[in-house]
């Protein structure tokens, strides 16, 4: 389990949240989701550079806040002069608060498993995401660093993955995406018949779910767990790591310098924060889009998501698969009828593995119901009661 905390940071007031195998915030727009999702995103980004570098004060600085958390998420000005952000893992924890002055002071801590810690694919999939689709010529645009451009950057090398012959199917939508390398094109393939059309003239739908699509398909197929290219920084890194393990006395017993090395050295799963999976799409669609981003997550159990969200129809599509797998772990009578007729355990959620909270005037509250081990009902009726309220009155004019 990960714990994040945030104070008074842009329209974030306090906020504690778990961050689990799946994690999701739901609320009103500019209450605060995305100022999370991307504290959480840059956290894992410094856990994972701090393992990696076995130097804390590197990453722990003004200079990274100011370049990897304000300017490439899009926060600057966000930061106040209480703001307060604490991290903490099973690998280490740390904090940064801002003083009365500007000036930010930081604490760091090493925790007991620091060398069970194992390398991430970390991604940003940014709500404009369909950048790649409305603008033609988006790989000739000059963008500044930030996190808009990191997942240009990320979409370039994983449209790679599904060439001319080697089509990826886009959930049962009748559609699929290629990319033509020889013409440096996007293609979408419309019908049974290999009928195409550019992407940049697909409906917003598919705008939208294909650069998330193509971007997750490439970052849990494991073939691209790989030790990498090697480069004079690869090779620096690497020395630097064998170096102080073999120097270091804290390491357990249990563990090889090879293994752990192994585990830093090539990426061993993905970790994803994504904003606004239903954007521009149906509620039927949503929920075919939650069971196959479910299906890629439990493609390793070290795969996690968090995402943010307006839609109840996102949360509905959770408890279908937290209580499939609820009525499997209950009733080993029903189970084959579960895994058979109605959701594979490829699908399932178990409801320890997902922390679901609400987010209101700055804070957020968890909607899980202990009780029922679902989402709460009352969150998931919350919008319609208040349409349906309305309509009541209306009723009785």
């Amino acid at each position: 389990m990960t714990k994040l905390i945030i104070r008074n940071f842009g329209p974030v007031r306090s906020v504690a949240v778990e961050l689990k195998k799946y994690t999701v915030i739901i609320g009103p727009q500019s209450s605060g989701k995305s100022c999370i999702l991307k504290i959480a995103s840059f956290c894992k980004w410094v856990e994972k550079r701090i393992v990696l570098s076995q130097d804390w004060q590197k990453y722990l600085s003004e200079e990274t806040i100011r370049t990897e958390l304000l300017r490439f998420h899009k926060l600057d000005g966000f930061q106040k002069a209480d703001t307060f952000i604490k991290y903490e893992s099973q690998f280490m924890m740390f904090s940064l608060a801002y003083d009365e002055k500007g000036k930010i002071m930081f604490d760091f801590q090493w925790k007991r498993n620091r060398w069970r810690y194992k390398r991430p694919a970390i991604a940003y999939i940014p709500a404009e995401r369909n950048i790649v689709a409305a603008i033609p010529n988006w790989f000739d645009v000059k963008l500044v660093h930030n996190n808009i451009r990191n997942y240009m950057s990320d979409w370039e090398e994983s449209r790679r993955l599904f060439p001319v012959g080697n089509s990826l199917p886009i959930l049962d939508l009748g559609t699929a995406y290629y990319y033509n390398l020889k013409e440096n094109a996007d293609k979408i393939v419309i019908d049974k018949k290999g009928n195409t059309i550019e992407f940049t003239n697909a409906s917003s739908g598919l705008q939208s779910i294909v650069p998330m699509y193509v971007l997750v398909s490439y970052l849990t197929n494991k073939n691209m767990y790989q030790a990498g290219v090697s480069s004079v920084a690869n090779d620096k890194e690497r020395e630097n790591l064998e170096l102080t393990i073999s120097t270091n006395s804290d390491i357990p017993k249990s563990l090889t310098q090879q293994e752990i090395i192994d585990n830093l050295s090539r990426t061993q799963h993905t970790e994803i924060y994504l904003e606004e999976p239903e954007e521009n799409i149906f509620p039927k669609t949503q929920y075919q889009l939650v069971k196959w981003l479910v299906q890629m997550m439990n493609v390793s159990e070290d795969n996690c998501i968090s995402m943010t969200t307006h839609s109840p129809y996102i949360l509905s599509s959770l408890n279908n698969l937290i209580q499939a797998a609820e009525v499997v772990a209950d009733d080993a009578m029903n189970a084959d009828v579960v895994k058979n007729d109605v959701l594979g355990c490829e699908y399932f959620i178990g409801y320890d593995d997902i922390s679901v909270y609400a987010m209101k005037e700055g804070r957020v509250k968890s909607i899980k119901d202990d009780e029922m081990r679902l989402i709460a009902q009352s969150a998931l009726d919350a919008a319609s009661d208040d349409i349906s309220g309305d309509f009541s009155k209306l009723l009785e004019l």
